[in-house]
């Protein structure tokens, strides 16, 4: 018997099956995730000239020094998760990672400016597991990809907050207090999370589908973990350097490059996760949980050419055009691909695994993408001068046909 189909009696859902108020408290936490993990690309460029950096070390900064603890933390965190602890090792998170991006505006120096973007890398370690496992517990299977679309779709208004209104602060009020604003405004969420959100129960553990060799035997999971390795690599370091980009190849400003990308990815990525789920659901009641799969593999697919005309064309209006096209299609993967996660694993596992996906996705994403393509970036400059950065995100954007791969591996397997 399947993950999906022994989990059921240990959820909190609803008789519409899910909780919608839970769910959409994940999914305001989960866009000041995005809105602190990505306000530091808005401030890309101020920062790197207030304290004479190099783009790779300033990709360092917004990617390395966040992933450190991030990657070294994120499975013993999952594992608590796994305990009972979940919505609070949540709550802990919004609010550690709320407190180091405010005192980052309080920085003047590297090492103080990294010690801060470690911690808050700590606190979304904390968060993204147990967020999972609760997104889960308060959804049935059957409802689950519509669930994760959901919290998902919310989250991504980050994009927009984070880069366009990040921008737009960066630009009248300056960088430092830009992160003061943006990281206090998580600690009432965290309260309400903390006081509101109750424990799911947890059944015992069995022995053999408990140990970490029976999960990394699990292939769907495995596929899923080499889809978000590669995927957020590619993601990450578009996302970051994206605002850059738009100041030095079409000439805009901190604050309308800001409003161009983060308006233009988020506006997308929240309408393609909101369509995307629910189309996820009904076509895995009509073909299978494989049907599903295959929706997220093709979805995913026939986006990324696009991506490639994003970053080579230049007419700002047809750039625009692309990033909008090529986000809200990968975006119709996101629900059941995050719904998949811990629907292939016994339910006192979710967090262990999301916890493992968020590892290897996040972590290697963040930790590898923004300093990779900053260093093609350096390295071109010689050569293209101001569209070195263009030429960098191009390798980034050809290299985005690497995920259709395990896309496709997995759905092989739910179809066999």
């Amino acid at each position: 018997m399947s993950a999906r189909d022994t989990d059921a009696r240990h959820d909190l859902p609803s008789r519409r099956g899910w909780s919608p108020a839970v769910i959409m408290l994940l999914g305001v936490a989960g866009m000041l995730d995005f809105i602190d993990r990505f306000v530091f690309s808005s401030a890309n460029d101020a920062i790197k000239h207030d304290l004479h950096l190099s783009d790779a070390t300033v990709g360092l900064l917004g990617g390395t020094a966040f992933a450190l603890l991030y990657g070294v933390m994120i499975v013993p965190f999952a594992l608590v998760s796994d305990r009972g602890f979940a919505a609070r090792m949540a709550s802990f998170g919004i609010a550690l990672w709320s407190i180091a991006t405010a005192l980052m505006g309080r920085t003047h120096g590297i090492a103080t400016m990294a010690a801060t973007r470690v911690c808050v890398g700590l606190g979304q370690a904390a968060f993204s597991p147990s967020s999972s496992a609760l997104n889960a517990a308060y959804s049935t299977p059957e409802k689950r990809s519509t669930s994760f679309a959901i919290s998902y779709g919310v989250s991504y208004l980050g994009y927009v907050i984070g880069l366009a209104g990040g921008g737009y602060l960066v630009e009248h009020v300056g960088w430092r207090v830009t992160f003061a604003a943006v990281g206090l405004a998580g600690i009432p969420v965290a309260i309400l999370l903390y006081v509101f959100v109750r424990e799911p129960p947890m059944p015992p553990a069995e022995p053999e589908g408990g140990s970490w060799r029976a999960l990394l035997a699990n292939r769907p999971l495995r596929d899923l973990l080499l889809y978000g390795v590669t995927s957020q690599v590619v993601t990450y370091g578009i996302t970051l350097w994206g605002v850059s980009f738009y100041m030095r190849s079409f000439g805009l400003t901190s604050g309308q490059a800001g409003a161009w990308f983060g308006i233009g990815i988020g506006i997308a990525s929240v309408l393609g996760t909101f369509i995307g789920g629910p189309i996820a659901d009904r076509v895995a009641r009509r073909f299978g949980f494989g049907g599903a799969m295959r929706f997220a593999f093709w979805a995913y697919l026939i986006s990324q050419p696009f991506q490639i005309v994003q970053v080579l064309t230049h007419s700002l209006n047809l750039s625009l055009t692309m990033l909008v096209l090529t986000t809200t299609l990968s975006a119709l993967c996101t629900g059941p691909i995050y719904g998949a996660i811990p629907s292939v694993v016994p339910v006192h596992r979710r967090a262990a695994a999301t916890g493992l996906y968020a590892l290897l996705a996040n972590a290697v994403g963040i930790g590898l993408g923004p300093p990779l393509f900053g260093w093609i970036s350096d390295m071109l400059t010689p050569h293209f001068g101001a569209d070195a950065l263009r030429m960098s995100l191009l390798v980034a954007a050809i290299l985005s046909f690497w995920p259709a791969l395990h896309l496709f591996q997995l759905q092989r397997r739910f179809r066999a």
